[in-house]
């Protein structure tokens, strides 16, 4: 008995030992913060909701096919004798047939004949509209990974210019020690012991503006995420982007873009709306069937059935038909004309993407050059101090270099793998790494 309560101790121990260890080694990555941003969005829900709202809308315009049907019941009473017993031929009649108090009840079903196709236009522009709101949902999805994106570059290329200020800073401060040591002794000058201090106070001024920019960066992520704060470190970078296959922008690539997509089916609404507009002019036609139970207190009941089609033209509105036309055609317009100008700018931003994409990588290329240089300066350097060659404050300036070149480096492979992604956007595509 004591040996069983002894493991169930060990095991409660060990449990709130894991439990209580903080998870530092556990990094988050890209393609996570993507499905997240998918799942957790409030903007995303709300286009999907605004698409489900627009494909509701799809289904009222089509019901309009079907007519409608109402139950109706009327209950009479006259206070006049001239309405139940008429004094015109013939003279005589029974009075059950007129009863002055009555009561029907029964069913009316009208069914709109679209033979001018006035119903079919407004459904096929609510079809193109729940069209342009599914892209809609598309475009915002990539609208809000654009915004992780450029969000958790961020996040990598202040962590990587924060380990080579680390760097930089551990350095300094192992020199600030030796030559401590070396002033006590008379074997340097003072005013260096100060310049590495110097150094020291502007590396932890830089840490200190780094860690504010990554709290407001993580403040937004968390924001995009619907959490209250981004806690989780990010992944560090190593591989370089791949090049696409299809680099050179074209027209066929903007096809693929949703916003071109929401443009276009807005275009078509648009044409819809016009044919719809025009069609007002022509007469309408509909088809109606009444059933009725039909009878007096007094009196005995029928049954009543009728069948009516009926056919109107309404010869004047007021010039409502007329400003309706017009309100359409230039509805239409703003249409195809936003339609261009989104067609210009994606092509715009396609071009740029891909112009960025080469530069980044040339960038990248002259930075991992640098960043070799700088390496080999600081080995030089540094063995040159050894030997007593050089003071610490040439081999600072060396380290301060390198510290740079770090910088460089980073900021150079983080801006790479951002205009990969943005190239990827711009082509209507997620990112790599959601894909992975």
């Amino acid at each position: 008995m004591l040996n069983l309560t002894v493991i169930r101790c060990s095991f409660v121990m060990l449990c709130s030992i894991f439990l209580c260890m903080p998870a530092t080694g556990y990094t988050t990555g890209l393609g996570e913060i993507l499905h997240r941003v998918e799942k957790n969005a409030p903007q995303l829900n709300a286009a999907s909701a605004r698409a489900n709202a627009a494909e509701a809308g799809v289904r009222v315009a089509k019901s309009q096919y079907w007519g409608h049907a109402e139950l109706l019941g009327r209950d009479s009473h006259f206070n006049n004798d001239r309405l139940v017993n008429p004094i015109s031929y013939p003279p005589v009649l029974n009075r059950s047939s007129f009863d002055r108090n009555s009561y029907a009840y029964g069913a009316v079903f009208t069914l709109p004949l679209d033979i001018d196709g006035r119903i079919s236009a407004k459904m096929n522009a609510q079809k193109h509209l729940s069209l342009a709101s599914l892209a809609g949902v598309k475009q915002t999805r990539l609208s809000l990974f654009g915004q992780a994106v450029g969000l958790y570059r961020g996040l990598q290329r202040l962590d990587g210019v924060k380990k080579a200020l680390e760097e930089q800073l551990k350095a300094l401060q192992g020199h600030e020690k030796i030559t401590l040591v070396a002033v006590r002794v008379g074997r340097v000058a003072a005013v260096e012991l100060l310049r590495i201090k110097a150094e020291i106070k502007s590396v932890e001024g830089a840490l200190a503006g780094l860690s504010g920019d990554e709290a407001i960066i993580r403040a937004h992520m968390g924001a995009l995420l619907n959490e209250p704060l981004f806690l989780p470190p990010v992944e560090l970078l190593s591989e370089n982007p791949v090049a696409s296959a299809e680099m050179e922008p074209s027209d066929g690539i903007l096809l693929n873009r949703p916003d071109i997509s929401a443009a276009g089916s807005i275009t078509k609404a648009g044409d819809e709306d016009v044919k719809g507009a025009r069609r007002e002019w022509l007469p309408n036609l509909s088809l109606q069937v009444e059933t009725m139970r039909a009878q007096g207190y007094t009196a005995q009941g029928q049954n009543i059935w009728a069948v009516s089609a009926q056919m109107s033209w309404q010869f004047w509105d007021g010039g409502r038909r007329f400003a309706h036309a017009d309100q359409a055609g230039a509805n239409r317009e703003v249409a195809h004309q936003q339609y261009q100008s989104t067609l210009n700018l994606a092509r715009a931003e396609l071009q740029s993407a891909a112009a960025g994409w080469k530069s980044s990588a040339l960038q990248y290329e002259a930075a991992a050059a640098g960043l070799q240089a700088a390496l080999e300066t600081e080995r030089i350097q540094s063995d040159r101090f050894t030997s007593g060659r050089i003071s610490s404050v040439d081999l600072i300036d060396a380290e301060a270099a390198l510290a740079r070149s770090r910088s460089n480096y980073t900021s150079a492979l983080t801006n790479w793998w951002l205009a990969d992604d943005q190239l990827h956007l711009a082509r209507g595509e997620a990112p790599v790494a959601y894909k992975q």
